[in-house]
């Protein structure tokens, strides 16, 4: 049975193949070893969880198309020295994605809820094992798609996905309701994407030779698809949930002060406990605890 795909998510994926087709056809062996310095844009904290969630995004984007768009023919040593680097920078950039992920499924929706918006928090009943079939289904359809039409990746291997090719990913509705399940998808495809990058010391040669390649490749771009159609549901959610102005004040607080506002109340909370006859951390102060834990690694 056919099932039909987002739109949005087919349109990320002929964008993505076009930008990569552009990079590879123009392949420059100086330009390529070139890798930019992003230490500081990872621990940028005077912007919003928001913002920065957006910044990574797109340069998550940049660095994935440009580390895999190369010249396979003359792909040397040298080169590979410069794609453990760019793979570094997409492993930390991952990382920091999925820190934030993890505090908006938490701290955050349940920050929401104290505002009394309502927000549903949790993947639907049953839907975490059906998560990750429904979503390796459509990646592996996304695989397919992209081999079609990446000049980088190898066409004689699409043979081996042709089974792949009625199956594509159920659209879903981008209501405030549903923020908690997005999140969690996101959460869930980051991790596979990080799987699939190898650290430095783990990458060799053999990565650019086929079929190593094109398999590799494809299902990277199909993961960093499949986020960053998830991404503009959220998007359109928290544009929904900005016509309250508690939700709006919430999504626009800048990390800084989110830091800053959570160690006061950890430190009112401590100051109580201290002052119990007998030492008993509370549930609200290990709850807190965790929150002021998570937002220290946006």
């Amino acid at each position: 049975m056919r099932v039909a795909a987002g739109e949005k998510y087919v349109n990320l994926s002929g964008q993505l193949a076009k930008e990569s087709n552009r990079l590879a056809k123009n392949f420059n062996k100086g330009a390529y070893s070139k890798t930019e310095k992003i230490d500081s844009m990872l621990l940028q904290r005077d912007i919003s969880v928001e913002k920065k969630k957006e910044i990574l995004l797109r340069k998550l984007h940049e660095s994935v198309v440009r580390a895999f768009s190369i010249n396979k023919k003359n792909f040397s040593r040298r080169d590979l020295e410069s794609l453990k680097k760019h793979l570094q920078n997409i492993r930390k950039i991952v990382l920091k994605l999925r820190s934030i992920n993890y505090y908006l499924e938490t701290a955050f929706i349940q920050e929401l809820k104290s505002a009394k918006i309502k927000i549903n928090g949790k993947a639907a009943p049953g839907r975490e094992n059906n998560l990750a079939r429904d979503e390796l289904e459509a990646l592996e359809f996304t695989a397919y798609g992209l081999i079609g039409m990446a000049v980088v990746l190898d066409k004689r291997l699409l043979e081996e996905y042709a089974g792949r090719k009625n199956r594509a990913i159920k659209d879903e509705k981008a209501d405030a309701k549903n923020l908690g399940s997005i999140l969690k998808k996101e959460s869930l495809m980051l991790e596979h994407l990080e799987a699939k990058l190898p650290p430095p010391k783990a990458a060799t040669i053999n990565l650019a030779k086929e079929p190593v390649f094109t398999h590799w490749a494809a299902r990277v771009f199909a993961l960093l698809s499949h986020i960053e159609s998830l991404y503009c549901k959220e998007t359109m959610i928290f544009a929904q949930l900005k016509k309250n102005r508690s939700a709006k004040r919430r999504i626009s607080k800048k990390i800084s002060h989110l830091l800053e506002e959570k160690s006061k109340l950890i430190k009112i909370m401590q100051e109580k406990t201290i002052s119990m006859e007998k030492f008993r951390i509370s549930d609200g102060l290990r709850q807190e605890l965790r929150n002021f834990t998570t937002a220290s690694r946006l």
